[in-house]
This record gives structure tokens, sequence and C-alpha cells, in this order.
């Protein structure tokens, strides 16, 4: 599959690489739309001190199921959002319900590989199926 990487400030680089295998608990995604937002710019630009080089950026994405597990309320077709901010849920932080304060928070396009990909496997309770609304 086709991902963009910021190598290094100021210098974007298309690669080919695998599709990601799904996880049992994973939503495989096939990434259809991506926003483009000042973190992006602030990664571009070498301005964002929170993450490492080379990086996937994006985190607002929309995209369809291709796959998801045994049970789920989300079927292959499906237009889905991705809620970026993954939150561990193990922390005291998310065990008082304040997941946005998680002490092990991985932010995608920022602190792991996000959604300038073609597909993108993600935990499954991070990703919303968006009825009503298009890509």
């Amino acid at each position: 599959m086709l991902a963009i990487f910021c190598d290094k400030p100021g210098e974007l680089v298309s690669k080919e690489m695998p599709k990601p295998s799904r996880a049992s608990n994973e939503v495989l995604v096939r990434v259809r739309r991506i926003g483009v937002c000042g973190t992006d710019l602030h990664i571009f630009t070498g301005n964002q001190p929170y993450l490492s080089y080379p990086r996937i950026m994006g985190h607002e994405l929309s995209g369809t199921v291709e796959e998801a597990p045994e049970g789920s309320a989300l079927a292959t077709g499906d237009i889905v959002t991705i809620i970026p901010y993954m939150s561990c849920g193990h922390c005291s932080a998310c065990l008082k319900g304040k997941s946005n304060c998680c002490r092990n928070i991985g932010v995608l396009g920022v602190h792991r590989d996000g959604g300038m990909v073609e597909y993108l496997s993600v935990p499954q309770q991070f990703v919303l199926k968006a009825e009503g609304l298009s890509l």
C-alpha cells in the first residue's frame, strides 16, 4: 500500500509498504479522506515537539471498514471515523474516565503513525460509525 512519510522537517516521501494485518480486537479501515491541519503543518515544518521522524502524519480521517472483529457492531463497507487519541484504558486517568489525560496516550500521526496511508488497523473502541455522514 502507499504511505506518505514526513522523513524529516520539510520532506515528504511516498513509499510502498505492506498492508497492515488486523489484530483480533482491531478494525481494518480503508482510508478514504484525510484532513491536513495545523498539527500536520507543525510536523512538516519541524515545530512539533512530541514526535520523532520519520512519521506518517494524519489524525483527521474517514474511511470504510474492510474487516471487523466477529460480533462487532461494524460491518464491511460501513463509513467510519477514527478517534485519534488512543488512550490506554488502564492508567489512573483512564480509570477515572478522563481518557484525554491518559498517561500513555498515543495520538495518531504524532506519537504513532497516522492516516496518510491506504489502510489502517486500529483498536475497535476508537472506530466510530459515521451514520448519516458522508466520507
